[in-house]
């Protein structure tokens, strides 16, 4: 299982965002949220990893990084994808995962006090 998620991690997350940039592109989607997508497939990336290398040191190296720098990056790109003038769907789904995660990592951490 270890192998897999580490396997998805770090091949399956970049070529998916990858892919995701050919169709923006290729649906000529004006001022592509290339920035905000890399910072969402980094996050679930991260996550995914963080489970692949668990227990271990850097598992909780990654999982700090995870609930610090990432909500703030992801909140930053989604306040920047609401003042701007395009709001295709590839914008808005960027824009509302940003705005979501932290709501999401704070569930995450209730529910993980409310378990232990």
């Amino acid at each position: 299982m270890h192998a897999v998620l580490f396997s998805v991690s770090l091949l399956v997350c970049p070529a998916v965002y990858f892919l995701l940039l050919g169709a923006m592109h290729e649906m000529q989607v004006p001022r592509p949220p290339r920035l905000p997508f890399f910072f969402i497939f980094g996050t679930l990336g991260g996550w995914l990893l963080a489970l692949a290398l668990s227990p271990s040191g850097l598992a909780a190296t990654c999982i700090v990084f995870l609930m610090t720098a990432a909500p703030l990056s992801l909140l930053v790109s989604s306040v920047w994808l609401a003042v701007r003038p395009e709001h295709t769907v590839f914008h808005r789904v960027a824009m509302w995962s940003g705005f979501g995660y932290p709501l999401v990592l704070g569930l995450m951490v209730l529910v993980g006090a409310f378990i232990r």
